[in-house]
This record gives structure tokens, sequence and C-alpha cells, in this order.
């Protein structure tokens, strides 16, 4: 790790090193010392950029939030031109773990979440994201509505709050379960959910 970086690119390094160990080792692994490890470095230098480890485990979790949500919109450039319901079913499958580069994000994410139970600051940045997904949903959701790919009467909120957390459950399900819950079938799952929601069958 070289000594004189840009503080911003540094900070992120560093974070990436912790997300690193959290997925290889789990997070009680993750030390400042074992962080230094990880980046060549002296705890001195990384301590230089985090005074504690409280610290370095918020940065890092807004770090991989910012990861998540460059692949969400990745996938959907992608697909400027698709139906809703696809969109909808591409970007959730990112966040549950679903898509192609996406893996390690979930399995990062429950290892944060089980933490945030027990870590009001962690808690906190956790249901920041948790809405973000939500209002996302509702969005997406009442665009479909005023172009009647939905019905007008459709409860948005509600069935934005029960995507997400069919979406949630799903992320638990691939993280823990990989085996059973495979990339392939999370996306059958979310494409079943979808198209039984906008009556078209599957969503893509």
């Amino acid at each position: 790790m070289p000594r004189h970086a840009d503080p911003v690119e540094r900070r992120r390094q560093v974070a990436g090193a912790l997300l690193n160990i959290v997925e290889s080792e789990g997070l009680e692994a993750a030390s400042i010392p074992r962080i230094a490890r990880e980046l060549g470095a002296t705890t001195g230098l990384v301590q230089t950029y985090f005074r504690s480890k409280d610290e370095l485990l918020l940065f890092a979790v807004r770090h991989l939030g910012e990861l998540m949500n460059e692949r969400v919109d990745a996938v959907l450039a992608e697909h400027p031109r698709g139906a809703l319901a696809e969109r909808l079913a591409l970007a959730l499958g990112v966040l549950t773990g679903a898509g192609a580069t996406s893996d390690a994000e979930s399995r990062l994410w429950l290892a944060f979440l089980a933490r945030a139970a027990v870590h009001p600051a962690l808690r906190e940045l956790h249901v920041a994201g948790a809405e973000d997904i939500r209002a996302r949903c509702r969005a997406a959701l009442d665009e479909a509505r005023r172009l009647g790919q939905l019905p007008a009467e459709l409860d948005v909120e509600y069935e934005a709050l029960a995507l997400a957390a069919f979406a949630d459950g799903l992320a638990v399900q691939r993280a823990v379960e990989p085996e059973l819950m495979t990339a392939e079938r999370v996306r059958g799952l979310l494409d079943g959910y979808l198209g039984r929601l906008f009556g078209t069958g599957a969503a893509r």
C-alpha cells in the first residue's frame, strides 16, 4: 500500500480490505491489525484515516451501499427501454445476490445486518438503505400504474413494502443457502412474483 495517495481513495482501499476480510473470515476477524496486514500497511497508517473500528465499519457499509447501487444502475443502463416489470426484476436481482457480480455484496450485507441489530448507528444506515429500496419500488410501481400496466386501484405503498420484503427474504436465503437458492432460482422467484403482480406471467 503506497504511503502517498488521495485520502478519499485511501479510505476506500481500507474499506475494501475490511470487506474482503468480512467476506472470507467474518466480521469479527476484521480488526485494525488484520486490516493493516491485508493492505500491507501499518496499523498507524490505517488509523490515520479511521480513528476507530466503528468509524471504519460505518464507512464500509456506506461504501458497500454505493457499490450495490452502482451495480443496479449499470444493469438498468443496459436495459433502458425494458418493461417496468423486467427492470424491477433486474434491479432486485442485483440486490438479492442473483446478479452476475453481486453474490459477495449479498453475503456482506447479511454480515452487517446481524451487527445492525445491536449497533444503533449501523441500524440507522440499514434502515435508510431499506427505505431507499422501498422508495425505488414505489416509484417503479407508481409509474407502472400511471402507464396502465397495473390496476389504477393498486395500493402502491403496500405492494412496494411487500415486494421489498420479499426481495429481502430472498437475499437472506441466497446468502445462507446458496446451493438451494441459486441465482437462477432467485431470478425465477422474482419473475414469478412480478409476473403475478403485473398479471403477465413471468416478468421476463
